[in-house]
Formats: C-alpha cells, sequence, structure tokens
C-alpha cells in the first residue's frame, strides 16, 4: 500500500460485503476501487484510507474573530489549516477552489495529484502553531471532515502543548465521530444553512436533521458552540424560517452565540442578490424575540452589531471593528465587569 495513504479509523464492514465510512452523515457504503461523496476517503483493498491526510492546502495565522468566534478566547490568533475537498456541494461556496475543485474526478486521480505535495505531519502543524503564537489550532475553510483523521492526530498533540482545538464546519457529523472527538475538540462554529430539508438536499446535497443532532451532540460534549447563518434572500431569509433557526438555537441554550451573516454572489450562485442590511435587521430582531442573548452581524460594517452587551445590566462588554478587538470588560473566567453577570465562552 502506497505510504502516503493513511487508514481511516472510522468504518465498518457491512453485510453486503461495502465498507461503510462513520465519519460523516453520508455514512457512504464504498466498494474497492471508488470513493466517498467527499472524494477524499477510498477503499483500496477491501480498506478505507482517506487519501489527502497531511495534505494541506491552507496555512494561515487568524484572528479568532475570523472563524467566526467571538466568546471563545478574544483577541488571540488560531492557526488555521484545510485539506482539500468537502462533503457537501454548496451551491453559494465561499471556498470553491479548495473545496469543490476535485469532486469530479475518480481516487486514482486524486492520488496522483496528492503523490506531487509535501505532506504535513502532525508534529510539524503544531509546532508551526506553536511558533507563531496561537493559541488555538483551527480546522476550517474546507470541512473538518474530510481531513478528520489527520484532524485527531492533530489535535491530540495541541493538547500535549496547551493549544485548543477548534472546528469551523458544516455540522454533518454522525455520533461516532462526534463520539471520537470528545475530549479534544473545545469549540465549532456551526453552520445552519437552512431550516428546509429540501433546501439542504438541492443546494449542498445535505440533510438538516444531522447538523441539528451535530449541534446537540457537540454541547452535551461541553464543547463551546457558536453558530452561523448565511442570509440569502431568495433561500432562507424569510421570517419563518429565521425564526425557527432561531427557535431551534434556543432550544439547545439561548446562550449560543448566533452569527447572521451578508451573502455576496459566488460560485454557482453568481445570480443572487447581496443581503440586504433590512434583512439583517429584520433576522436579528427574530433572533431577540426567541430570547437568543448574543447576536451578531457580519459580513458587513454596521456599527454596534458586532459588539458584545451583557444580557443582565446591557452595558457593553467587548468593542469589535471588523476582526479588532478595541475594549474588553469582560474579567476573571468571564464575568461582566460591571454587574458580575456570567457570560457564555472561554475568556480566560
Amino acid at each position: 500500500m502506497d505510504e502516503e495513504i493513511v487508514r481511516t479509523r472510522l468504518f465498518k464492514k457491512t453485510e453486503d460485503g461495502f465498507n461503510q465510512c462513520l465519519i460523516c452523515a453520508h455514512r457512504c457504503k464504498i466498494k474497492d476501487g471508488r470513493v466517498g461523496v467527499c472524494k477524499t476517503i477510498a477503499n483500496r483493498g477491501g480498506e478505507l484510507y482517506t487519501i489527502n491526510y497531511g495534505i494541506l492546502v491552507a496555512r494561515n495565522v487568524d484572528p479568532i474573530e475570523k472563524k467566526p468566534l467571538f466568546h471563545f478566547l478574544p483577541k488571540s490568533y488560531s492557526y488555521s489549516i484545510a485539506s482539500p475537498g468537502c462533503n457537501f456541494r454548496c451551491l453559494g461556496c465561499q471556498n470553491a477552489d479548495i473545496s469543490q475543485a476535485y469532486r469530479d474526478e475518480g481516487f486514482e486521480t486524486y492520488i496522483e495529484y496528492f503523490k506531487g505535495m509535501k505532506r504535513v505531519e502532525p508534529e510539524e502543524a503544531v509546532k508551526s502553531a506553536l511558533s507563531s503564537g496561537c493559541k488555538s489550532i483551527s480546522f476550517t475553510y474546507t470541512d473538518p471532515a474530510v481531513f478528520f483523521d489527520y484532524s485527531m492526530e492533530v489535535m491530540g498533540l495541541a493538547h500535549e502543548k496547551g493549544l485548543k482545538n477548534i472546528f469551523v464546519t458544516n455540522g454533518f457529523f454522525t455520533p461516532e465521530s462526534i463520539g471520537a472527538v470528545k475530549g479534544l475538540l473545545d469549540a465549532a462554529n456551526i453552520d445552519i444553512k437552512f431550516f428546509n430539508d429540501n433546501s439542504y438536499r438541492r443546494i449542498c446535497g445535505g440533510r438538516l436533521e444531522p447538523v441539528l443532532e451535530s449541534i446537540r451532540g457537540f454541547y452535551e460534549n461541553g464543547v463551546h458552540l457558536e453558530v452561523t447563518t448565511l442570509l440569502i434572500d431568495e433561500y432562507n431569509n424569510t421570517p419563518e424560517e429565521i425564526r425557527a433557526i432561531a427557535d431551534f438555537i434556543a432550544s439547545v441554550s439561548p446562550e449560543i452565540p448566533w452569527h447572521l451573516s451578508r451573502f455576496f454572489p459566488l460560485y454557482k450562485m453568481q445570480d443572487g442578490s447581496v443581503t440586504p442590511e433590512k434583512g439583517l435587521l429584520r433576522a436579528y430582531d427574530i433572533g431577540k424575540e426567541a430570547g437568543l442573548k448574543y447576536i451578531y452581524i457580519g459580513n458587513v460594517r454596521m456599527e454596534g452589531y458586532e459588539d458584545t452587551v451583557c444580557p443582565s445590566c446591557e452595558r457593553l462588554l467587548i468593542k469589535r471593528v471588523g476582526y479588532d478587538v478595541l475594549e474588553n470588560n469582560i474579567k476573571g473566567e468571564g464575568e461582566c465587569k460591571f454587574c458580575g453577570n456570567k457570560i457564555y465562552g472561554v475568556f480566560k
């Protein structure tokens, strides 16, 4: 077996002779010589292998606020890495050049392509994160599900060195993979793209319920959670759908921050329209009516809507402009400086 190809840890053999991947909720049954939906898990000789192991197409030092995470180590930096591929095919993908570019090829084409790229060993990734002064490692830009085995190795080493681990993800996981990262994953920003299963299937090639189950599962496992919704007028920005998303988040915890993001036409949704400010503000108000304590508007400069305000005394806690933190009035383990109210998040 080629040394570049690493056996995946989450799969099972089925009674009908297939190998079934258990990383994401597609639960692909893959026969010998084929790949799963993500195009990065391949069956070779009756075993499943992750064929992009250690192949990093992005290695950046980002403000934690870019993830976006507003309640997790504010004003720190996160070493952000990605491998190519995705288990979704979102028509409005913001990173299509690295997530969608290989989806139509067979696994042998992948293998030949990846052979020409230098593998970044997990130890090297952690060393780079430490030397850059980062407090965390983010598995981002594509989706950590498509480099899950590599992420697992990196996360274990990162914890040994005192680094936190972050997923920025579409949330299309299984109970098996959620259980596998328990104790290793510290924070996650999860997209709720729609609250309509048909939209998930048609626009992303996924389903809604596994995303909701992932949010519940990660929260129950003590992972710090924040949620992002990209508001697309033609598809999800109706009062009914926004209210359903807000109500769901509140049902898990009204403390979970919700990031409302402005849409710009990209990839295969070039004919879409930029989300108007009034649509963003309407969604913000609906979230507040649902009882959510922390709501933010992003991808647009709107004064005050990136700030954190104490839900108890309504004083300004964190002042943000873009990715910059200009003022921070959260003290200790996460208490409001003015009234002592406990603020959701990890601040120390």
